[in-house]
C-alpha cells in the first residue's frame, strides 16, 4: 500500500482517583463555613485560599507511599473527585491535587485535565503553568475535548501566552485536536493525524496518536482517514499490523469517494493481504482510480497490464528487474521501481528515499507520472 495523503495544515487562530481515604489514617480536618465547592474543569474563582493551600499542604500519601496508593489511574481519578467534592477543608484540595497529578502521570486523561486546571490556577499546588498546559495536552491528545477547550481559552489571554514558547503554534494544534474530538467539518481528524504522524508545527511524532486521530476521523466518514488508517494497519505503523482491517478500512475509503482507497484496495487484492486474492478485481480498482487521476492507480495498472506481458510478478524478482531497465534510462521503469519502494518490495518495508530518487530520475527521463508523484510528494 502507499500514496499515505500527506498534507498536515495549522491554521491560527486569532484568538475533570488512590488511597483508601485522602488524608493518613492521623489526620483530623475541622469543617469550615462554608465548605468550599469542588472546582470544575473550567476553573474556580480566584480567592485568598490558594496561598494557603501552598503554605498548609496535607499529606495524603498512605504510609509513606504514592498518593493513590497502588489503585489503578481510573480508580485514583474517581476516589480523587469523590474526596473534593465532599471535602470540607480547602487544605484536603492539596490532597486531591496530587492524587490527580499521579492518576495523570500512570495514564488517565480525566485526571490530566482536572490536574492541569489546577496547576495551572494553583489550586492545591504552587501554580506552575507549562507543568498545567503540559497536563490538559495530554488530556487533549486521550479524548477531553474540554481540556482542548479550556487550554486554548487560556492561551488566548495574551498575558498568559506569553509564559510559553511558541503559544500561537499550540493554540492552533489544540484547536484542531478539539475540532476533531467535536466532529466539525473540515477534516480536522486527518489533519491532526497526519501533524502526529510526521511531527510538524506542535504536535510530536507519534504514530500512535496519529492512529487514534485516523480513527476518529474514519467514525464519521472521513474518507481521507479511513484510508490512512488502513495504511497504518498494513504496514503496522502505530498500531498492530492487521492486514485483514487493513482491507477494510481501504474499502470503506473508497465507497466514501477516496480514490487512493480504491487504489489502496486494489493492491491487497494483488496480492490477497487481508482478502482473497483477485488480480482481476485489482485491475479495475487500479484503473477506476487512474480514470480520476490517482497517480498511485495509475502505476499499478501499468505494471499489473506489464507483467500481464511477461514482466516478472514475484516482487523482489520485479524490483531488480525494473532496476535494471530504470539504468538503462527507461522513465516507465524508474517510476515502477519507485511505486515499488513506496509499497515496500516485501509489502512491509517501505523506503521512502529510494522511492523520490527513482520518481525524479523517472521525471528527468520524461514519465508524466513521475513528475506528478514527486510534485505531490
Amino acid at each position: 500500500m502507499s500514496g499515505v495523503l500527506t498534507s498536515c495544515r495549522i491554521v491560527v487562530a486569532v484568538c475533570a482517583l488512590g488511597a483508601a481515604s485522602c488524608a493518613s489514617a492521623s489526620l483530623v480536618l475541622t469543617p469550615l463555613a462554608p465548605p468550599p465547592a469542588a472546582c470544575t474543569i473550567d476553573g474556580c474563582a480566584s480567592d485568598s485560599s490558594a496561598s494557603a493551600l501552598v503554605s498548609a499542604p496535607v499529606d495524603c500519601r498512605p504510609a509513606g507511599g504514592s498518593p493513590c496508593g497502588g489503585a489503578p489511574a481510573r480508580e485514583c481519578t474517581s476516589r480523587a473527585l469523590k474526596a473534593w467534592s465532599g471535602s470540607q477543608d480547602d487544605r484536603a484540595i492539596s490532597c486531591v491535587a496530587q492524587m490527580l497529578g499521579e492518576a495523570c502521570t500512570l495514564g488517565d486523561p480525566q485526571a490530566c485535565a482536572f490536574a492541569g486546571r489546577m496547576w495551572v490556577d494553583g489550586r492545591g499546588v504552587a501554580s506552575d503553568v507549562e507543568r498545567g498546559i503540559e497536563m490538559l495536552v495530554r488530556a487533549c491528545d486521550g479524548g477531553v475535548p474540554l481540556a482542548c477547550a479550556v487550554a486554548v481559552r487560556w492561551l488566548d489571554a495574551p498575558t498568559h501566552a506569553r509564559v510559553l514558547k511558541d503559544p500561537l503554534e499550540l493554540r492552533a494544534r489544540l484547536e484542531i485536536e478539539r475540532a476533531c474530538l467535536a466532529g466539525e467539518p473540515g477534516e480536522p481528524c486527518y489533519e491532526a493525524g497526519r501533524c502526529f504522524y510526521f511531527g510538524r508545527n506542535a504536535f510530536p511524532r507519534d504514530r500512535a496518536l496519529a492512529v487514534e486521530e485516523y480513527q476518529r476521523g474514519c467514525n464519521i466518514g472521513d474518507s481521507r482517514a479511513c484510508n490512512n488508517l488502513g495504511d497504518a494497519l498494513a504496514y503496522g505503523e502505530g498500531v498492530e499490523r492487521d492486514v485483514a482491517r487493513s482491507a477494510a478500512m481501504f474499502e470503506r475509503a473508497c465507497h466514501l469517494g477516496e480514490e487512493l482507497g480504491c487504489a489502496n484496495l486494489g493492491h491487497m487484492f494483488e496480492h490477497g493481504q487481508g482478502v482473497a486474492r483477485d488480480r482481476s478485481l485489482a485491475r479495475d480498482l487500479f484503473r477506476a482510480a487512474c480514470k480520476s487521476g490517482e497517480i498511485y492507480g495509475c502505476l499499478h495498472a501499468e505494471m499489473v497490464a506489464a507483467e500481464d506481458a511477461g514482466a516478472p510478478h514475484d516482487p523482489l524478482r520485479a524490483l531488480s528487474y525494473w532496476i535494471r531497465a530504470c539504468a538503462a534510462s527507461d522513465a516507465r521503469a524508474c517510476a515502477f521501481v519507485g511505486v515499488m519502494y513506496e509499497d515496500g518490495p516485501d509489502d512491509l518495508t517501505r523506503d521512502t528515499d529510494k522511492s523520490l530518487e527513482a520518481m525524479n530520475r523517472g521525471c528527468r527521463l520524461g514519465n508524466g507520472y513521475a513528475c506528478q508523484w514527486v510534485k505531490e510528494h
